[in-house]
């Protein structure tokens, strides 16, 4: 029910703002709002929810969360910014309830479970997605923005209510597990210490920072993208945001259904590409049903990546330390999530909402990219330990192919050559787009193409050299059992 509010929330803060403002940068600021509690004390709020009862935490959050939203049409009236001061209030009783959900569902299911758990969850959560938004875009449109906020309110109210009658097991821990409560820096120390020296949490916590640049930056951008470039109405802004969660549904259910089959790796590296791809392509979009599809697009893509993230992270984190290990995550979400909006809301009013996302996806990917590439462990998530091999993308661009020379010099040479190329290209994307697209396109095409024909031929002429080799050992087998005249 409390999600189901947040889609009213969210339709209601961004249309209203944007109505008011006609600015992609006031839309970013209440975007960014939304998430400045999580930099400024989701490490805190980690320590809190590792020591204290998760179920309070819960309980609490969604109390104080109903009470601010309630304030917001008030202070809409006030002054804009007063509303944002507010939505950074309600992002830090997030940066409390975030953490605390998390840490309760390994608690209450099977680790088996948690895959199916998570997909499930998650589709009950996003059918709130799909109802939400069309509903709040006919209230919308019918009755105002204000009885969106109220109607949030009270769904936190309702949360608040069914977990009082939830019961929750406290984690269990060993007396040398128990975390240490001498201070609460000491125990932020242990989870970020947990991250640095586990190579995958660490690979995961830098992933952060490249693939979420995007999906944040739309956040801000799909709302001056959709009423300003392309002209829709409220109502059906609401239907644009619905098909949005369509994707995060039937994403969501295939992975309940189908999802032990599909490698975590798959699904995390696999779906921030594809939200990325998806992305660019909204910044296309010229007609609200291409727009539709898109926004499809980009809601199956995040949830892929958010599934597979959210599960191997419950799997492969001890309980004793959850707690903190989500909070820095947010922490580093909430920066992303603040400076991600900003900017590219700062640079769609100076060069065009399309431009800026196209900008911002390619960034994305590239940055992506690189992460993925330098990542072993976090391509390797579903693979027993051993040795981890070389990248072949990393052989293929950085490494000397010439074993004389040094490859130490040539891995500085190839990476300073690439950051030219890459800043050069984002040069391109900036002015002209499409070509910049065009050219990335053709690039991979032409990689792909030549890899693919290269490993043709090289077959046909194995296959050739082995059919010659064999003839000549029959011919020799022939002319050695003649008899001699």
């Amino acid at each position: 029910m409390s999600e189901l509010g947040n889609r009213f929330h969210w339709i209601a803060v961004s249309l209203w703002v944007y109505s008011i403002t006609r600015s992609a940068t006031a839309v970013s600021l209440a975007v960014s709002s939304m998430f400045i509690g999580g930099l400024l004390v989701s490490l805190w709020a980690g320590v809190i929810v590792d020591w204290l009862d998760r179920r309070k935490i819960l309980i609490v959050s969604d109390v104080i969360r109903a009470a601010l939203v309630a304030t917001i049409p008030l202070l809409m009236r006030v002054d804009v910014w007063f509303v944002y001061a507010d939505l950074a209030l309600i992002s830090v009783a997030t940066a409390f309830f975030r953490p605390a959900m998390f840490a309760v569902i390994p608690a209450v299911v099977n680790k088996r479970d948690v895959l199916p758990a998570n997909s499930f969850f998650s589709a009950m959560d996003t059918g709130t997605e799909i109802l939400g938004p069309a509903i709040a875009g006919v209230i919308a449109f019918q009755y105002g923005y204000a009885p969106l906020l109220y109607l949030d309110a009270l769904t936190y109210i309702f949360s608040a209510v069914c977990l009082l009658g939830t019961s929750v097991p406290p984690a269990s821990e060993t007396p040398t597990e128990r975390p240490a409560k001498r201070s609460m820096l000491s125990a932020i120390a242990e989870g970020l210490r947990y991250i640095r020296q586990d190579p995958l949490q660490r690979q995961l916590f830098v992933l952060i920072f490249p693939a979420y640049l995007v999906g944040s930056g739309l956040n801000a951008l799909a709302t001056p993208l959709a009423k300003g470039v392309v002209g829709i109405t409220d109502a059906e802004f609401g239907t644009f945001n619905s098909v949005w969660g369509v994707g995060f549904l039937v994403a969501s259910l295939l992975l309940g259904w189908f999802g032990g089959r599909v490698g975590r790796s798959m699904l995390i590296i696999g779906g921030f590409f594809l939200g990325f791809g998806s992305s660019a392509a909204m910044g296309l979009s010229g007609s609200f049903d291409t727009l539709l599809l898109t926004a499809f697009a980009v809601g199956f893509a995040n949830t892929l990546n958010y599934v597979g993230l959210t599960t191997i992270l419950m799997e492969r984190t001890q309980q004793r330390v959850i707690g903190r290990v989500m909070a820095t995550r947010q922490v580093a979400l909430g920066a992303i999530r603040v400076l991600s909006p900003l900017a590219f809301g700062a640079l769609g009013d100076v060069i065009g909402v399309r431009q800026s996302i196209w900008t911002m996806a390619a960034v994305g990917t590239v940055g992506t990219a690189a992460v993925v590439a330098l990542s072993p462990s976090l391509r390797r998530i579903d693979r027993a330990g051993g040795p981890v091999p070389t990248p072949k993308i990393w052989k293929s661009l950085v490494l000397s192919a010439n074993p004389e020379f040094d490859e130490n010099q040539q891995a500085r040479l190839s990476l300073a050559t690439l950051a030219i190329m890459m800043l050069t290209w984002l040069g391109l994307v900036v002015r002209h787009p499409r070509y910049g697209i065009g050219l990335l396109l053709a690039v991979l095409g032409t990689a792909y193409l030549g890899a693919s024909l290269k490993g043709k031929f090289s077959s046909v002429a194995a296959e050739r050299f082995e059919r010659m080799f064999a003839w000549f050992r029959r011919l020799v087998a022939k002319t050695g059992s003649r008899p001699k005249s």
